[in-house]
């Protein structure tokens, strides 16, 4: 019998051995708010120890795009999630800052149920005293809360022992019969204490402040029998707000911001440059047109797009619907003429487009791609002062090289945003331009009819920048082609013979860019 018994302890220890060395699996959720990410690098390198064993973020953030943004999950959500990933612990968090002082607001989904979190107030995530106290904390919150189940079993523990005979109460009968109506009370309340004690304890909101670097001890039940004040849970993660719980049900509500993917407005102001290019095509004879390729130029730049209904429910399918609008003018921009030499002729330049839009998100978080549908209605000009040139317009080399021309333009398109991280996204668009007017170009005493039409491309790099700023860095392509029908004075006439067209077409080409700065909401 003796061989056996020790195989069974043996086996035993072998196994309370491979208990104790399984360390819990934590899954840590991206950090709304950390546009840089550098905050939840710092929790990794606070909570990476022997403790706990912390699963890839890459695993995480896709079994988490799979469910929805983090913001709308549901309980039952986060049991799928932690099913999925063999999570022991989910952990969640929110930056806030106000100043240089910084906050994290943590919430814990632990053991197959929501724990209470906690906040730390911190300068600096790199410094040693903030991993330390973030590591002991979340040690003592998820580990509080994996003994939960232990927790459970004391007042069960205690009935047990209290179902036995008590031998103090048996000897105090022996003396004293008459007392025993008072024991077997004094028995029954110290049975209640633990229960609520137990009550008080689950109750009992986390200490947020920052020097708080080792667990609170729990109160003994015998001392912790005086009436508390309730506390109240005043936010759900359903309702969009912190979740956390405060004494008294006195709150301050911090609003989730719109991510850059939803917002309700963006308003965009900057500056712009443009270079522009005259290519005709025409016959080879002594008047032909130079194909001037002009200087480029910078302009001012402003753009804006409203999304109403994204104000309540950045989420919604109706949050998509919106206006778009944008402008942007040439600062200065002069032409010389051979015809009279020194004399600047101040040329105008400029666009603007307003229109309707149309937002779909594909997918719930921050690093979800959208697509922007759109139709707009606009004008593009172009026109010189001749006021201080004294030739016939007609015989002036601007109005041949350079002409003028007023686009009034209708122009459906799209835009395609992919956030590469919650900071840089980029963006690809295009819109075709039906062209139901071109201006003077077209009248007989220029160029005359023709068959016009365009097309603009647009690639972007957005570098967000926190919840309410970010960079636009864009580059730009139109071309406007004309097929001329040959009856204008420009068309035909310049060789002279007006039998034969001269200029057949022509490409009106820009090229250029802008930069500017967003305010979002």
């Amino acid at each position: 019998m003796t061989r056996p018994l020790a195989l069974v302890c043996f086996a035993a220890l072998l196994l309370s051995a491979r208990v104790a060395l399984a360390k819990p699996k934590v899954a840590l959720t991206q950090i709304e708010g950390d546009a840089s990410g550098d905050v939840r690098d710092a929790v990794v390198e606070a909570l990476e120890g022997k403790e706990l064993s912390l699963i890839s973020g890459r695993t995480v953030n896709r079994a988490v795009d799979k469910l929805g943004d983090l913001a709308d999950l549901t309980e039952k959500d986060f049991k799928k999630l932690a099913s999925e990933l063999e999570a022991d612990a989910i952990v969640l968090g929110k930056l806030d800052k106000v100043g240089s002082s910084k906050t994290l607001k943590f919430r814990l989904f632990v053991h197959k149920k929501m724990a209470k979190g906690f906040t730390m107030s911190f300068k600096d995530a790199k410094s040693e005293k903030f991993r330390s106290l973030l590591h002991d904390k979340m040690i003592d919150k998820i580990g509080v809360a994996a003994g939960g189940d232990a927790d459970e079993e004391k007042p069960t523990k205690k009935k047990a022992s209290e179902d036995e005979e008590d031998p103090l109460a048996a000897k105090t009968d022996k003396k004293d019969k008459k007392d025993t109506k008072a024991k077997k009370a004094k028995a029954d309340e110290e049975d209640a204490m633990p229960k609520r004690a137990k009550a008080d304890e689950e109750d009992a909101t986390p200490a947020p402040a920052e020097d708080d670097a080792r667990p609170a001890k729990r109160s003994d039940p015998e001392e912790d029998v005086a009436p508390r004040k309730s506390r109240k849970r005043v936010a759900t993660s359903e309702d969009g707000e912190d979740g956390e719980d405060v004494e008294g049900g006195i709150s301050t509500t911090v609003e989730s911001p719109h991510a850059a993917n939803r917002v309700a407005v963006r308003l965009d102001v900057g500056v712009s440059v443009v270079q522009r290019t005259f290519k005709f095509n025409s016959r080879g004879f002594d008047a032909k047109p130079k194909s001037p390729t002009l200087a480029p130029v910078p302009g001012a730049r402003f753009e804006a797009e409203v999304y109403p209904l994204a104000f309540s429910n950045p989420k919604g399918g109706a949050a998509g619907l919106g206006v778009g609008v944008e402008y942007d003018r040439t600062i200065r921009l002069n032409l010389t003429t051979s015809n009279q030499v020194g004399v600047a002729v101040p040329v105008k330049q400029s666009h603007y487009s307003l229109g309707l839009r149309y937002r779909l998100a594909f997918g719930k978080t921050a690093t979800s791609p959208t697509l922007t549908l759109g139709a707009g209605y606009g004008k593009r000009l172009f026109s010189t002062d001749r006021s201080k040139l004294t030739m016939d317009p007609a015989k002036l080399d601007i109005t041949r090289d350079t002409p003028e021309s007023e686009y009034t333009v209708i122009d459906p398109g799209m835009m395609f945003r992919l956030p590469v991280t919650k900071m840089v996204a980029l963006a690809l668009g295009g819109r075709g331009m039906i062209i139901t007017d071109a201006g003077p170009i077209t009248r007989a005493t220029s160029y005359g009819r023709a068959k016009v039409y365009g097309v603009e491309a647009v690639a972007a790099v957005d570098v967000v920048l926190g919840n309410r700023f970010a960079l636009r860095f864009a580059g730009e392509f139109v071309q406007i082609g004309f097929q001329f029908t040959g009856v204008g004075a420009l068309a035909s006439g310049l060789d002279g013979d007006t039998t034969t067209t001269d200029v057949g077409g022509l490409a009106d080409r820009s090229i250029g860019g802008s930069a500017t700065l967003a305010v979002m909401y």
